[in-house]
Formats: C-alpha cells, structure tokens, sequence
C-alpha cells in the first residue's frame, strides 16, 4: 500500500511536471520565433560554437543568451557540449540537433509557425482562451475587433507572415501528395482558397496535360499578381501564365469557373458546419457545369478533393486535439473533424467518400486526403 510519503513524493512529482509544461508552453514559440531571428542555427551549422562566440555575431547578452539556449536544449532543440568544468557561461559550447538544422531555411515549416504565433495579433487572441471557452466564439475577433481574414487583409505585414506560414507548410507536404494521389486524371482542377499556389503548381508541374485554376480572396490573387509582375523571372509564371487561371472571388458564392477536379486544402477547419456545407455545394455546382459542358467526356469522373487533418474518433496523442483548440480560439467555428464529421457534412451536400488515404508516416505530415464523389453524377 502507498504510505503518505510515497504519494507525496508521487503528487509533488506530478505538479513539477504540470509546471514544467506550463510554463515552456508559453516560452517555447516566442523562443523559437527568436532564435531564428538571430540566426543562430545558421551560426551552428558549421559546428559547435560556445555562448561568447555567438552573443558577438547576434548582438545579445552572453548569459541572458546561454540561458535561452539552455531552455531550448531542455526540450532537444539545441544540445550543450559537455567539457572541461568551468563556470563561465560565456565558454560553454552548444550544438544543433535534428529538431533545429532546418531552423534557417525560409520554407521550413516549424520556424514560419512559430513566427506566426509570436504576432501580438495571435498571441492576444490565444492569451483570451477563457473567452472562446466560455462563449464558444473565436476570440482572435474579439480582441482584434475584426475576424481573422478580414484582419490579415487589413494588415499586410501580418499577412505576410499568414502566408509564409501556410506555404511552408503546403511545401513541406508537396512530395507526399503528388506521390500518393493520380492528378492526371482531370481535365482541369480548381484549387479553392489556394493562397500562393504552391500546392497547384506543384501538381502543374508534374502533370503537363492538366489545366488549373487558383481560386481565392481578391487581395490574395492581387499579391500573387504583384509577385509576378515584379519578377521577370519565376519558376511559376510560365504555367500562370499558360495553363492556370488566376480567379478571385468569395467561396461563399458560386464560383465563376467550373472544372471537374476541385481541392481544398486546410479551408474547412476554419468554418463551421452550415459554412462549409456552402462551400461544398459551390463545388459540386462548378462539377455540374464542367459535366454539362463537356458531354464529349464520357468518362469523365468528377471528384472533390479534401486535404485535411482528421481528428482520431478516440482520443490520443495526435496533434489534432491542439490545432482543434487554436481553430476556437482563431476562426469562425471552425474545427479539426472526425472521419464521420467529414462523412455527415459530404452527404449533406451532395457528395460521398470514395477513399481516404494518410499522406505520410511523418508526424508532422499530420494530413489526409479525403476523395469524394458526387452523390448525382
């Protein structure tokens, strides 16, 4: 039987956990989002370095910066040389880890995460978890005053980061997705809410017969607009510019193309229910028009393609459970969903699912992709 020193020791134990956990949650981002900043694994990546050596190239306090090195090694970010014994912080050497090497590359996708966490604008609205909590409403508009999109749209430099943040994570999953699933078999596809058009490009790229269009918000196809008039030369501008269309316009409302491939990646978790049933029946409307348009295409098979995160029916250690909170806190209602959530909301709006198929093994290729056929065609 556990005597009271042995539960005490056990109960102590426990809160120094809890408190561990509590309070490098709310370092570790901010931490990360600096370190990059400072360029520090880009200082490491020639090999190990003491405190003294990299305070000089970053223009920081040697101890304030040792300790902020500690911190991160702590959870395996970096990693302290052990040496000879002395006690000046300013000697002490430290190294990358495999969590860190990638910290200096702009595409990678933790770093760009992090930076988008850090923006007072998201750092507020997660800081006011008790109010989603308590109303169930998004607290990003109720300390911003505007909802996320309307938002980023009202403040580029934020929306800069916005962007980074999601193209790094497109590219990140790119290889996976054109390796897994046959693109070849549209005629035209439609990338709904596309952002920068990584993941479009992408698949233009390796399928020379397909025909695109990257769908989003005005301001976001503007962006892409400026980016491409402003370079001369651009890995993306010749297929821009001969085998996909640029379309702005709302979501919400039909949408003024049709094409009988359609994909979605990482839109639904940030709308409720009713809202996306909406943009699902926009997308099985654009299907409907690319049949009815090309009767010549007798084997023709439409299909919507969602790339998203599915929530485990159980409970477990996947990541969802945290992104499901952060979708509260950010977006209108949105929500990480489960097989069947995804299944009720489909059938609702005219579809079915045909397959689904994890993209990778990697835990942070959390995403799937969802295949789903019209219900009517």
């Amino acid at each position: 039987m556990e005597n009271n020193k042995d539960r005490f020791q056990s109960t102590t134990a426990t809160a120094a956990t809890l408190l561990d956990l509590m309070i490098k949650g709310q370092l570790i981002s901010p931490a990360i989002s600096l370190v990059t900043k400072l360029k520090i694994t880009e200082y490491l990546k020639d090999g190990p370095k003491n405190v003294l050596q990299l305070s000089e190239k970053t223009n920081s306090n040697p101890s304030a910066l040792y300790r902020l090195l500690r911190m991160l090694s702590s959870v395996g970010i970096f990693s302290e040389i052990e040496g000879k014994d002395n006690d000046d912080e300013k000697d002490r050497q430290f190294k990358l880890t495999t969590l860190a090497y990638d910290f200096s590359d702009e595409k990678n996708m933790v770093k760009n995460m992090a930076q988008l966490l850090d923006l007072q604008s998201f750092k507020n609205a997660i800081n006011n978890l008790s109010y989603s909590i308590e109303s169930g409403k998004n607290a990003f508009q109720h300390v911003n005053d505007l909802n996320l999109f309307d938002f980023l749209q009202q403040n580029k430099d934020d929306a800069k980061v916005f962007n980074n943040a999601m193209t790094a994570m497109t590219t990140s999953q790119l290889a996976s997705l054109s390796s897994i699933y046959d693109f070849s078999q549209f005629n035209c596809l439609a990338d709904i809410g596309g952002g920068q058009g990584s993941l479009l490009l992408d698949i233009l790229n390796t399928n020379s017969k397909l025909n695109g269009i990257l769908f989003d918000l005005p301001f976001v196809i503007e962006s892409i607009q400026r980016i491409l008039n402003a370079e001369s030369e651009n890995n993306g501008k010749e297929i821009l510019s001969s085998r996909c269309r640029l379309v702005a316009g709302d979501f919400f409302k039909s949408f003024p193309f049709a094409a009988d491939g359609i994909i979605i990646k990482n839109v639904v978790l940030n709308w409720d229910d009713i809202s996306v049933m909406t943009i699902f029946k926009n997308c099985l409307q654009s299907i409907q028009t690319f049949k009815r348009e090309n009767p010549e295409k007798q084997n023709l098979k439409p299909k919507l393609i969602i790339i998203d995160i599915i929530m485990p029916e159980k409970n477990d250690t996947s990541i969802g459970s945290a992104l499901d909170i952060l979708m509260l806190i950010l977006t209108h209602s949105g929500r990480i969903r489960t097989k069947k959530e995804f299944s009720k909301i489909l059938e609702n709006s005219g579809f079915h699912i045909s397959k689904i198929k994890r993209v990778s093994t990697d835990p942070l290729n959390f995403i799937s992709i969802i295949e789903a056929i019209p219900s009517s065609i």
